[in-house]
């Protein structure tokens, strides 16, 4: 926090400008203040480029629309260039969009709203000062895939929306301590979860809560008192089973002993240091990341040995809050007064789970939900599930909840109970309190069709509570279905679905009335001009070709008209391993490229989704198979060929228990990858 005192009392004069978060009601007040960090990194020179006009706090044209500007540190200040000329040093530089609905790039991405450029520790830090509904549709494509279900992407837009509210006292940034911003690079598909949601928070006795989401919690959730150390547990949040979770499964499994070193002369380290590796490739890395930010930076490290790895003290919900762990390791330099590398160890006991979860990486152990542990004198293995805190939203379980027809209300009310949904900014829902007391008003409501589930989605809001009917009727006035019937409903925003099985093409209506409890009624008429998928695009032709030098899958396919076209990787058990984000190509045959380098053996299903100008869609999948054989070197020391010959060039050494890949064999020898590496060894010196 020191830096943003720092940004207060340098630049107050400035940040004054700033509309005050306390000079409106909090309802009126729907500005974020965002700090860039994750995307741009620690620059010190950025490119700026307008799609409009934008002012300086002076109120002079700062940068003309299409005009590319340079900021550079210079002297611990902003240099700001246009092509070659210095226009001036600033302190910090404050700008304004002419009109609001334009957008700025800063090194190529854009971003709506106003913006203040600070020198932050030697950096250029940009605060995007953006419209939170603006801010959402940078962050929920970020947080969530684009093409998962509409119901699962407003229940995130909810949870994001009331997440941003509740921290909006503060300066945030756009990286995982917050929510991932990704500035006006949005999608449809959010944008629409985005729009129906609109000003909707979730509010616990009246006040905005705290809204954790995570990717998966395993099968169970978890109160926030569990999951981090202190604070009381809130009312919101509860620990109770999730059947709709995907279980996300982990693994750790290391190798107590990770160099053998009673060969080798410690006073003569540089004779083999560069030849012996530790056999973990997952773990240790981060470990000597970890150790080179606690005292040992820029040191060349080895560890040999990891004796220690456990987690203990589980909670109600499961998950284990303390952890322990010993390393030991050499330090290339540190010697005795003998002159021999000198052991160094580090032990850690009964520590927060977090600095051992933080130790070995968060992608390796993706919770603190641990399923199972093992260890003996050689090995450890831990098993768990959930990838994250699991407190609040589950991602996954949002996704097979919506998937199995609950809608976005039902998702939030599951995963914060005791919690209810109110409209915090906008226009306020049709049936109000005022038009209870007249005979009858108006229902407004909105439908959209979902091509690929074969149903329309029907959205109306309720101001109090009323029974309501909605009826589906054709051209000739006969009801075809009933979505719903009769139905008392809270007041708040809702949502009806018509599943539309074999009703042919043409115009239907949506009829709706609502019953409060005085008596009055309400009612809409809502046209829905039904078009089934028959326009959707077509994707023909897919075809897919595994390249295991370079361990990717070019995956190819024909599309009769432009589409916007997304591609989802699932393996076996229904899990997404891939995603490559939707993006606008042209008709004919496109290609997209899948990197399986951290992909295990197995039959993977890919699924390709293209949507039309029309918003039709069509959705077509297909199988990969990967297989990916892995050798040990059986020998002391084995030379990596250029081509499978004994004379022709060396373009590696590998040694002994080294673990490689086995791309194809060509008579006694085997075609290899090692790291980046790709060359020839005889068949003999290799072990499957």
């Amino acid at each position: 926090m020191r830096s943003l005192k720092y940004l207060f009392l340098a630049f107050f004069i400035i940040f004054s400008t700033f509309p005050s978060h306390e000079a409106k009601a909090a309802k009126e007040n729907t500005l974020m203040e965002v700090k860039l960090k994750n995307y741009l990194g620690n620059r010190t020179s950025i490119s700026i480029t307008a799609a409009g006009d934008y002012r300086s706090s002076e109120g002079d044209i700062f940068i003309k629309a299409g005009e590319e500007m340079n900021l550079n540190v210079e002297s611990g200040k902003l240099a700001v260039y246009k092509q070659s000329k210095k226009l001036g040093l600033f302190a910090a530089l404050k700008i304004d969009p002419v009109k609001g609905d334009k957008s700025l790039s800063i090194n190529e991405r854009p971003y709506h709203g106003s913006f203040l450029f600070t020198v932050e520790e030697g950096y250029i830090r940009p605060i995007n000062l953006v419209n939170i509904e603006d801010y959402l549709k940078g962050v929920v494509p970020k947080e969530m895939p684009a093409i998962w279900h509409p119901e699962a992407l407003k229940a995130q837009a909810v949870a994001a929306r009331t997440y941003a509210l509740h921290h909006q006292s503060e300066l945030i940034d756009d990286t995982i301590s917050y929510q991932v911003y990704g500035g006006a690079e949005g999608d449809s598909r959010t944008d629409s979860a985005i729009k129906q949601t609109a000003g909707r928070v979730i509010k616990h006795n009246g006040e905005i809560i705290e809204a954790f989401f995570s990717s998966s919690n395993g099968g169970v959730t978890e109160v926030n008192s569990n999951a981090w150390s202190g604070g009381n547990p809130l009312g919101y949040l509860s620990i109770k089973q999730d059947v709709y979770d995907s279980k996300t499964k982990w693994t750790i499994t290391l190798d107590k002993k990770q160099i053998d070193l009673s060969n080798q002369d410690l006073s003569k380290p540089d004779e083999w240091w560069g030849s012996v590796q530790e056999k973990d490739k997952m773990v240790v890395p981060n470990l000597k990341a970890w150790l080179k930010r606690n005292g040992y930076a820029n040191r060349d490290i080895k560890i040999t040995a990891v004796p220690v790895l456990s987690f203990t003290d589980k909670k109600t919900g499961g998950r284990a809050t303390k952890g322990s762990i010993e390393l030991n390791f050499y330090v290339k330099g540190l010697v005795d007064k003998s002159g021999k590398l000198s052991e160094q160890k580090v032990q850690l006991t009964n520590v927060p789970a977090s600095k051992i979860r933080g130790m070995v990486g968060r992608d390796v152990m993706k919770s603190y939900l641990v399923d199972d542990s093992a260890s003996d004198s050689s090995r450890v293995e831990i098993v768990g599930s959930g990838y994250g805190h699991g407190v609040g939203l589950s991602q996954f379980g949002a996704k097979t909840r919506a998937e199995a027809g609950q809608t976005y209300q039902e998702i939030v009310a599951f995963y914060y109970p005791n919690t209810s949904l109110a409209r915090e900014y906008g226009e306020s829902p049709v049936i109000d309190e005022e038009s209870t007391n007249k005979k009858t008003s108006s229902i407004n409501m909105k439908a959209k069709q979902d091509h690929v589930n074969g149903q329309v989605t029907i959205t109306y809001s309720l101001k109090e509570a009323a029974a309501v009917s909605i009826m589906i009727k054709d051209g000739a006035g006969k009801t075809v279905a009933t979505p719903i019937d009769d139905q008392l409903l809270k007041k708040g925003s809702h949502a009806a679905v018509w599943k539309m099985g074999d009703v042919h093409n043409g115009i239907y209506a949506a009829v709706a009335t609502a019953r409060n409890r005085s008596g009055n009624e309400a009612e809409g008429i809502l046209k829905i001009n039904v078009s089934k998928d028959s326009k959707a695009p077509m994707i023909s032709d897919v075809e897919t070709t595994g390249d295991y030098s370079t361990e990717k899958v070019n995956i190819s396919f024909m599309i009769n008209e432009n589409s916007k076209v997304a591609v989802e990787i699932k393996n076996s058990k229904g899990k997404v391993v891939g995603v490559l984000p939707e993006r606008q190509l042209r008709k004919g045959r496109q290609s997209v490229n899948w990197d399986f380098g951290n992909i295990s053996n197995g039959t993977f299903t890919v699924l390709i989704s293209a949507k039309d100008a029309r918003n039709h869609e069509k959705t077509v999948s297909t199988q990969i198979l990967v297989r990916k054989t892995k050798g040990i070197v059986t020998v002391r020391e084995l030379r990596m060929q250029e081509k499978a010959n004994p004379s022709s060039k060396t373009i590696a050494t590998l040694y002994e228990d080294q673990a490689l890949t086995i791309l194809a064999q060509q008579g006694d020898w085997y075609k290899v990858k090692k790291g980046s590496q790709v060359g020839f060894v005889p068949i003999k010196c290799i072990k499957k």
